[in-house]
């Protein structure tokens, strides 16, 4: 049994198995015991997770709905009173862990309702801030109540109570009935992540809700940071207890091009060592993924190509 009062979750689609295998082996490889659940979207297509399953001790979170689209999962999960009184951290599937991030005092002394990966940006009516939360101008202008609170944050991992949140508070940014589920696109286009920054420094200032602070998060095109990090100190676990994201970043299961492949590849294997004919599936799966990407590949080289000349 753990001795860790959370439990972590990960939302993963057929698109991007293949990255949740080497995120759930980045978690045992810290954390046998942990007690880690899959959300499963069936938008893009149906999958198995039963090797997962099978040999990494993993379990399934199920809803009466299968198909949910871009973060629609993790919403009904937040507001899910079967939850209510746990601690969780709830992941996407481009996620790694490269320490023992559940050791910090933040998480061993859980007191928050929600607790964000905080970034510090002053620019907030930037292009860049536009792109990757909200117009601010526009944002002010629809809620005049919202105040810019000097930080923001990916939605991509939070940790949080159980229910946290409600399909009352969320039901005028989300719909639970409709897949896609999201509402005010024009205000709000980067779903989750912007209808977060906007709700929960609100619900903060009305003592609502309580956010905790921290940075656990470091982006997959951090060069600055990445690069820094020797593979030697994540092995020990100790020295970065920090996930990496590749939000918007390249992504690709031959995992060579994207940055930091060595650690994906170190966990990657990992993976594999584990289960039955690992290295069989892996050498399998990766020739299946050049495949489809050289067709892609040809694709826009050549016919896209051939219909720009048109």
């Amino acid at each position: 049994m753990s001795i860790y009062n959370l439990n972590i979750a990960i939302t993963v689609n057929k698109k991007d198995l293949w990255f949740c295998r080497i995120c759930v082996a980045s978690i045992r490889y810290y954390y046998p015991e942990i007690a880690i659940y899959l959300i499963k979207d069936e938008l893009n297509g149906k999958f198995s997770t039963h090797e997962i399953e099978k040999y990494w001790k993993v379990k399934l979170i199920n809803f009466k709905q299968r198909k949910f689209g871009w973060s629609g999962a993790k919403m009904h999960f937040y507001c899910d009173v079967r939850f209510k009184g746990q601690n969780w951290l709830v992941l996407d599937a481009d996620i790694v862990m490269i320490g023992r991030i559940l050791d910090n005092d933040y998480v061993l002394n859980f007191e928050s309702d929600v607790i964000v990966s905080e970034e510090f940006h002053t620019a907030y009516e930037s292009d860049w801030f536009t792109q990757t939360y909200f117009d601010y101008n526009k944002i002010k202008a629809e809620f005049p109540t919202y105040t810019y609170p000097g930080y923001t944050f990916n939605c991509g991992q939070l940790f949080c109570k159980g229910a946290f949140l409600s399909k009352e508070v969320l039901g005028p940014f989300f719909d639970f009935e409709k897949t896609p589920g999201w509402k005010m696109a024009h205000l709000l286009p980067l779903v989750d992540q912007s209808v977060f920054n906007l709700l929960f420094p609100q619900l903060s200032e009305k003592n609502k809700l309580k956010v905790g602070r921290a940075k656990y998060m470091i982006w997959g095109e951090d060069h600055s940071v990445l690069n820094e990090i020797p593979l030697s100190s994540i092995t020990d676990g100790k020295t970065y207890p920090y996930l990496i994201h590749w939000a918007g970043c390249i992504r690709n299961p031959s995992l060579k091009q994207m940055n930091r492949s060595d650690i994906l590849i170190f966990f990657e294997k990992y993976y594999y060592s584990i289960v039955a004919l690992g290295t069989l599936k892996q050498t399998a799966r990766t020739a299946v993924s050049s495949f489809w990407g050289f067709l892609r590949f040809i694709k826009r080289t050549v016919v896209d190509a051939k219909i720009k000349m048109r």
